[in-house]
């Protein structure tokens, strides 16, 4: 009985240690880090990410692994990652925050106008030079996020 508690126990603490591993930030998120080829990345999780091939208008990639966000690929290189929702972040914001709380509780992060919606909103957690955080938000609810590197973090249009 001790024994199938210790598993238990042990199997627990993995998917805790597994899920708390799994934040956006500028560098990456969970094992993959922007900057990185897909290949080594692949190679790296032990999984192909999907579609095979890449399609060259739209470089977007998942990994079963980590089924809240997609990555885009350019020249082969991993560059950003986007959800559809705010997940667990280096900015510790959170999903049920007003974009107006995510600004005071991290003073760092900037607004700026949406490109296409006027009641919209950046919230930009920059990193050095070449990277950032980006949360977007509608009249004042925070509704997407993304992170990678620049000029690719910065896009605005997305496919896939």
């Amino acid at each position: 009985m001790k024994h199938i508690r210790f598993l238990l126990l042990g199997a627990l603490l993995g998917v805790c240690t597994a899920a708390s591993s799994q934040v956006l930030s500028p560098d990456g998120y969970g094992k993959i880090q922007f900057g990185q080829r897909l290949d080594q990345v692949e190679r790296k999780l032990g999984q192909r990410a999907t579609p095979r091939p890449l399609d060259p208008n739209c470089p977007i990639v998942r990994f079963k692994r980590y089924p809240q966000v997609s990555f885009m690929v350019e020249n082969g290189v991993i560059v950003r990652a986007d959800a559809k929702q705010v997940v667990r972040n280096s900015a510790g914001v959170t999903a049920r925050m007003s974009a107006q709380d995510a600004l005071r509780h991290q003073p760092a992060l900037r607004s700026e106008l949406h490109k296409y919606d006027e009641q919209g909103q950046y919230l930009v957690l920059p990193k050095g030079e070449n990277k950032a955080l980006i949360f977007e938000a509608s009249k004042g609810k925070l509704t997407t996020m993304r992170a990678g590197i620049k000029p690719a973090v910065e896009y605005v249009e997305m496919c896939g």
